[in-house]
């Protein structure tokens, strides 16, 4: 479960933002997921949003929040691969400001692990690591398991043979995280499996047609784990009115069915169903597989083809608590207002808004950070602007522009 992410000094992002999964307060409990306290002398409870929507104007930063997420893991889970004095490709400071360029990349996240709060953080420089640590918070209280300043590394009770023998072989471009869950110290692989979990699509990976053909190997080429997720699938693709009644792999591809007036199934090519069709049904078995297995998911761009009433259904899924019983997460950029209505039940804390400021920094704040804002139509107030985040459109000026250049000709 993911409590936390932050990050500072990367893309158009400078000073840190912080996506926060924790509720502002727990008077609300509606899509709030509770982790059960099975030891209460050993864990303390946590409590984590089932979803969270990001809403801004196009440019403001919302993709590279989500960027910022996928490329810290990415990294995470292949640093080790990193040649001595290699370019740390995660590193991509904020352009704007010229001190920036000298800075570090900074990214920070809490997880449940287990049940208990784990917080990882590291700071990158073109090809070095300059921080790198990992703390535990049993019983609430802050347990330090390593930190690295640059080469030199400290640790904390309980490691001592195994952490002199992983630290001589982490070079100074690779994680040390991730060097010790290759060597199966049990508290690294812990950590390092739940960020393996987390399945997050990028406008490049969901939006190309590469994603349709993953879709395909992934799903057909593992029928033992994903076999039941499929019939899940078909079934809820039925029922959502796309006229496909089945779709199954073939020579490498996708093919769908439809009945003829027959009611005979008539195959179709993939690439023969709409944009729309075709998302709903590489998508849909990946919802189900997050929400049944609890882990967490994060989309940008998330409406895109995407009828209204389809991703509001999806949504609904993640929080509704009969259906949602493992705490699995989502967590979406859009630009789809109607998630906003109130029949949706958002919560002010599940709603972030980006924007830029004057020197062209991302800024991310919620709509309970906003004072005087209270439970309501959030749709309505964001679309007429109380919320922020929209486009500052200078509409009259280019309107009389567009006026002159017509006329001239």
């Amino acid at each position: 479960m993911l409590l936390n992410f932050r990050v500072s000094n990367f893309r158009s992002i400078n000073e840190m933002v912080e996506l926060s999964m924790v509720p502002s307060d727990l008077k609300n409990l509606i899509n709030v997921i509770k982790k059960t306290n099975p030891d209460a002398t050993k864990n303390k409870d946590y409590y984590a949003l089932t979803s969270a929507a990001i809403y801004g104007p196009n440019a403001s930063g919302k993709s590279n929040i989500i960027r910022a997420l996928s490329d810290f893991l990415i990294f995470f889970k292949s640093s080790t691969d990193n040649k001595p004095n290699e370019i740390i490709y995660l590193y991509e400071p904020f352009k704007l400001n010229e001190e920036s360029l000298h800075k570090p990349s900074c990214f920070s996240i809490d997880i449940l692990v287990n049940q208990i709060k784990y917080v990882y953080s590291i700071e990158v420089f073109r090809n070095e690591i300059l921080k790198e640590s990992l703390f535990s918070f049993p019983k609430g209280l802050k347990v330090k398991i390593f930190e690295r300043h640059r080469q030199e590394f400290s640790k904390g009770n309980g490691y001592e043979g195994i952490f002199e023998s992983i630290k001589q072989r982490t070079n100074e471009n690779q994680l040390f995280l991730g060097k010790a869950a290759l060597e199966n110290v049990e508290i690294a692989k812990d950590v390092f499996q739940k960020f393996v979990k987390m399945l997050i699509l990028t406008t490049d990976k969901l939006h190309s047609d590469k994603f349709n053909e993953q879709f395909s190997k992934v799903m057909f080429g593992n029928l033992g784990a994903w076999g039941e997720i499929l019939k899940l699938s078909k079934s809820l693709i039925q029922k959502i009115d796309t006229q496909v009644v089945d779709f199954e792999e073939k020579e490498g591809g996708i093919k769908t069915f439809h009945l003829n007036s027959k009611k005979e199934k008539i195959e179709f090519d993939f690439e023969d169903e709409s944009s729309g069709t075709q998302r709903v049904i590489a998508f849909i078995p990946f919802i189900l597989h997050v929400l049944l297995a609890g882990q967490v998911l994060i989309v940008d761009e998330f409406e895109r083809s995407l009828h209204p009433e389809i991703a509001q259904y999806i949504l609904g899924l993640f929080n509704d608590p009969e259906i949602n019983k493992k705490g699995a997460q989502f967590i979406f950029a859009t630009h789809d207002t109607t998630l906003l209505s109130p029949e949706n039940n958002l919560r002010r804390d599940q709603i972030n808004l980006v924007e830029k400021n004057s020197k062209g920094e991302t800024e991310l704040y919620t709509v309970s950070d906003i004072k005087g804002i209270r439970e309501g139509n959030f749709e309505k107030w964001y679309i007429e602007g109380r919320l922020g985040a929209v486009p500052n459109i200078a509409r009259e000026t280019f309107r009389h522009e567009l006026i002159e250049f017509i006329n001239s000709k």
